[in-house]
């Protein structure tokens, strides 16, 4: 009961000191809430990152007095997305504030010169890792000042999501999903379905036990039996 109750004051806080940034800044609900829950599901990504490492490293063989080194390979045996050094959350979070003179390059070897663009380029390193994700992760972080990005960076780098431990992480992300569909109107009025209507459909499309009623084709049936 205490972990819950810390996960719902944790989800509070989070959503509380994100939602102030968005207020101080002219981004819209709309154009802030991916961004947002990329850099979370990013957060997760490092955690599981982290913890398959030390599960690898834990019995790596060695080579020459020295531990081999790791591998993308790993990492898939273990579920965990193979991170590189520039799509860690601890390497961006720990980047310095004058990005345009820190001589950083992305992925195709051109010069970055804000926060925005060294996210973006995180989140194409990571699609280029999983096939799965590809085109799928936001690459829109140049819309956020370098400050309103380090802070959010900084917000979801708490180290109490580590230390409560489970898929805290996970459903941080549910309630943001959650807290953004109140204030998010997409233009065919869909953003967000609820996790009891996902369930519900999933339980009328596989049944596991009891009767489905379906009125009209009660209806139906009782047409039949009058006329037999």
């Amino acid at each position: 009961m205490a972990d819950a109750v810390n996960i719902r004051k944790l989800e509070a806080e989070l959503w509380e000191s994100a939602d102030l940034l968005r207020q101080g800044s002219k981004l819209t609900s709309n154009q802030y809430c991916m961004p947002v829950l990329g850099l979370i599901f990013l957060r997760y990504a490092y955690g599981r990152y982290k913890a398959a490492e030390k599960e690898i490293l834990k019995d790596r063989p060695m080579r020459g007095g020295r531990v081999l080194p790791v591998e993308a390979s790993d990492f898939k045996e273990k579920s965990a997305l193979y991170l590189p050094k520039e799509a860690q959350y601890e390497y961006l979070v720990n980047l310095p504030e004058d990005i345009a003179s820190s001589g950083l390059e992305n992925y195709r070897g051109e010069p970055m010169g804000s926060l925005g663009e060294v996210v973006n380029n995180a989140m194409e390193l990571i699609e280029e890792q999983e096939e799965q994700l590809q085109g799928i992760l936001p690459k829109n972080y140049t819309d956020f000042t370098d400050e309103l990005l380090a802070e959010l960076l900084r917000i979801f780098n708490n180290k109490a999501l580590d230390d409560i431990g489970g898929d805290v992480i996970g459903r941080i992300y549910e309630y943001f999903l959650n807290k953004f569909a109140k204030n998010v109107a997409s233009d065919d009025g869909v953003f967000f379905t609820p996790k009891s209507l996902v369930k519900m459909i999933v339980n009328v499309l596989e049944p596991k036990s009891g009767i489905l009623l379906e009125q009209r084709c009660l209806g139906l049936i009782q047409y039949w039996e009058r006329c037999a």
